[in-house]
This record gives structure tokens, sequence and C-alpha cells, in this order.
């Protein structure tokens, strides 16, 4: 079965082209041959008019004079044309005959054929008198018996020549009025006929070309739609390779199916790029939460240091326990994220065991709502940002140190606030911690500012811009940290 949608796309354009020109040179060769058919006819009435017009005027008058020439100086035929120069009347008689014989071959009217008839047999008796005539001047006629014969037969017979001619251009005058009424109604009809035709081959091919060049326009318009679901980043997306409906050796289809490996191909490539990105930030999130580690544990056996020296064994063991049930609540079984509440547990801990050496500046408040704590957060996100609280902040105002601890839901996120009433900071010093949180500005060789780079850094890698953390703070007065991160169950 014939389909369009198996050729090729210049098969197409060539085949609408046709469409389109084909319909149009056939209407003007059909208006060109009725144009001349018409013309034809009209110029073939005006012409056997003219024809008769010149034998009006013309053949009276010489066949007159040629025989008045004959009788008045008693000149046969043969003397006429040898005398005088002049043609003889055999020859004006031949010569209208042949002209009428013809005349009567183009002419239409049924009428002005009859007079032709008519016309070939006055000519006849015309001869016939003109060889009477002719017969008597050999015979030695008398000079008024042969004027009588041109007055009585000759020129009557002209006459009724001349009759017959101008009756014949009567009837084709009105055979030339009724074509050219013919000739305007026909005219009319094809117009109005080209008119309809070329309506109905304007829209023929209006349709032809919107179905050819549908077939086109609508797999590439699928295409462009699917190139730019490509643009956003959705590289799944599988065009359907018979979206043009061909047979699948036209370039549509071949385009599509170079789409779908294209697509196939970027989307292995994205789903490489994905998985090694995921492990990098994994592998990273690892290494930056084993930095951590080893950093609290140098306090912490610091302070055990510190609280064996000064013989506090009671507290040393309280100690102990504390950074046991710490240490168990960081491993968390090996994974990186754990719920809101193992994660302040975790934070419990850290206090409990700094409580040991700073009893006597420090006091702690956590306050949590339950319905808050299944949903999960990055591993020691907290733990830094108070060691910052305690070791910057309470540790340098000596006495009436407090922590508060607090969570509430912000539309789609958790706000976690760390607020001390430490000695808080100068504007450089926060200048500085906003540098630390944003990246530009690298802990120092001391690693002051350590901890809350590295959360920064962690909660980045994960959360993108969707976490954020805010630190404002008061020379004298204390400092606060907000930390929001998207809800997150599992």
């Amino acid at each position: 079965m014939f389909n369009l949608r198996n050729f090729s796309i210049k098969k197409r354009l060539t085949i609408m082209c046709a469409a389109c020109l084909t319909p149009m040179f056939i209407i003007t060769m059909f208006l060109v041959y009725e144009l001349q058919g018409l013309c034809s006819a009209y110029d073939r009435i005006a012409e056997n008019i003219t024809i008769a017009n010149n034998y009006n005027i013309e053949f009276k008058q010489e066949m007159n004079s040629v025989m008045y020439q004959m009788a008045a100086r008693s000149l046969t035929k043969n003397k006429v044309e040898e005398t005088l120069g002049i043609v003889g009347p055999d020859m004006l008689i031949a010569e209208a005959r042949e002209s009428f014989k013809e005349l009567e071959k183009t002419s239409l009217s049924r009428k002005s054929k009859e007079q032709l008839v008519s016309l070939g047999k006055v000519l006849d008796t015309l001869q016939l008198n003109v060889d009477n005539l002719n017969t008597s001047i050999k015979e030695g006629g008398h000079y008024d018996e042969d004027m009588q014969s041109l007055d009585n037969n000759i020129y009557v017979t002209t006459d009724l020549v001349q009759d017959d001619i101008t009756r014949y251009i009567y009837y084709e005058s009105i055979n030339m009025e009724q074509t050219r009424r013919f000739l305007n109604n026909r005219k009319n009809m094809i117009i109005i006929g080209s008119l309809i035709v070329l309506l109905i081959i304007i829209v023929f091919t209006l349709l032809q070309s919107y179905f050819i060049s549908g077939s086109i326009t609508k797999p590439v318009s699928r295409l462009v739609e699917a190139t730019e679901k490509v643009g956003v980043g959705n590289f799944d997306i599988h065009v359907n390779t018979d979206m043009d409906g061909g047979s699948g050796n036209n370039e549509i289809v071949q385009l599509g199916e170079s789409f779908n490996t294209m697509t196939g191909k970027i989307s292995e490539l994205v789903e490489n790029i994905r998985y090694e990105q995921e492990n990098s930030r994994k592998l990273e999130m690892k290494l930056l939460q084993n930095q951590i580690n080893p950093h609290f544990l140098y306090n912490t056996l610091d302070n055990i240091v510190w609280l064996s020296e000064d013989g506090r064994k009671d507290d040393v063991a309280g100690i102990v326990t504390s950074l046991s049930q710490f240490m168990r609540t960081t491993l968390s079984g090996g994974n990186d994220f754990v719920s809101l509440s193992t994660e302040i547990a975790h934070v419990d801990a850290y206090l409990q065991i700094q409580s040991f050496r700073y009893s006597d500046i420090l006091v702690y408040d956590i306050h949590v709502p339950e319905h808050l704590y299944l949903y999960k957060i990055i591993k020691m996100t907290l733990q830094p940002i108070v060691e910052n609280a305690l070791y910057h902040g309470i540790k340098n105002k000596r006495s009436g140190g407090k922590i508060k601890i607090e969570a509430s839901e912000v539309m789609d996120s958790i706000r976690i606030l760390v607020e001390d009433n430490g000695m808080g900071m100068m504007a450089e010093d926060l200048a500085r911690v906003e540098g630390l949180i944003e990246g530009s500005i690298e802990p120092s060789e001391d690693n002051s500012g350590f901890g809350i780079a590295n959360v920064s850094k962690r909660l980045r890698l994960y959360y993108g811009d969707k976490s954020s953390i805010n630190v404002t703070s008061d020379y004298g007065i204390g400092t606060k940290v907000e930390i929001y991160i998207p809800k997150q169950l599992s």
C-alpha cells in the first residue's frame, strides 16, 4: 500500500512540490487550449468576412470593367489579356470560385454555406454569359447587341454575385455575433469553472501539504520535546522509532534510533558518574567523620589524665563509662546516618563526659520533641558544635555557663539550635567562622575551627543547598548556632 512515510524526506518534499505544481500546470494548459480554440473560431469567421468583403468591393468592378472592354472594343477573352495586359474574366471567375470553395470549407453557419452554394451557381451563370459574349465577338457581332448583352446579362449577373456576397457577409456577421455571445458565455463558464477547480486544487494541495509536512514536522517536534527533556536531565526518555509510521528506512526513523542510542549511552554514563560521585562522597564523609573521632578522643583522654592526676578515681571510672557509651553511639553499626534521638543521646553522653571536668562551670539543657526522634541526621553533626560552645564559649567565661539544645520543625526542614551564654565572638572572629562554614577559609594549623568546618562540609556533600548553618554571636553575651537539614525518615 502506498505510504508517504516510507519515502525519504527529500522524496516527500519532491512529491509535495509535484502535488502543488502539477494541478496548476494542468489547469493552465486547459485554459490555454480553450482560449486558443475560442480565438481560432472567432478569427476564422473574421477572416471569412474579410475575404468576402474584398470580393464584394472588387469583383463586380473588375468583372464589369474587363467585360466592358471586350464589348466596346470587340476583343475576345484572350485578346483582352494580350492587348490590355489585365486579368481576363475566366481568371477572375476561377479565382472567385476557388476562394468561395475555401470559404465553404471554413464557414460554420448553415445559411452561409447555402449562400456560398448559391453564389457558385451564379458564377456558373456568369461564366456562361461571358462565354456567350465572347462567342458573339468572335463571330463578328454587332456593337449594339454586345453592349445590350453586357447590360442585360453581365452586369445583372455581377449584381447577383455582389448580392450573394453581401448576404453571405450578413449571415457570417450574424454567425460572428452568435459566436461572440457563445465565446462570452464560454469565457464566463471557463472562468467560474476554473475558479472552482482552482479552489479544489488549492484545498487538495493544502491537505496534501499538511499531511506531507506533518509527516515530517510531527516526529521532529516529538524529537525536539524529547531533546528538551534530556536537556533538563531526563536521560530515561525513549522515543518510538516507528513514530513516523514509516518502514524504518527514512531519516526520521534513523534519527529516532540514533537518539535512543545516544540517550541510552548518556544515561549509562550519567549513572556511572553518579555512582562514582556517590562512592566518592561517602568516602569523603567517612574520612571527615574519622577525622573527628581522634580529635574528640584526644580531648577526652586529656580529661581522664587530668582527673587521674587530681586523684579523682570515681570520676575517672564515670568518664570511662560515659566514653564507652559515647563510642558505641559513635560507631552506630558503621552507618553514616542515625536517628535524631541517637544523635541527641550521643551529645548527651559527650556533655556527661565533659561535666566530670567542668561541673563547676557547665550546665546543659536538651529539649527535643519526641515526634522528631525518627528523622535522620548525619552522624556526629551536633557534637563538634557543642564542643565549640564549651571550649570557646563557656570555658572562657569561667562561671555560670549553660548550653541549650533545641529542635523544631520549619516547613520541610528540621531546625536544631545550639545556644550558649559564653563569651561570644567579636565581629572579626564571627566573620572567620562564617568563612569556615562557607568553605572559603581553611582551619588553622592548630585545628582551630576544624569542628564546625567539618560539619558544614559534610552537610554540603549530602544535602547541598537544602541545608545550612547560621551563626549569630554577641561578644560577652553568647553564641547561637542554627542548623537546618531536610526532613528525612529513611
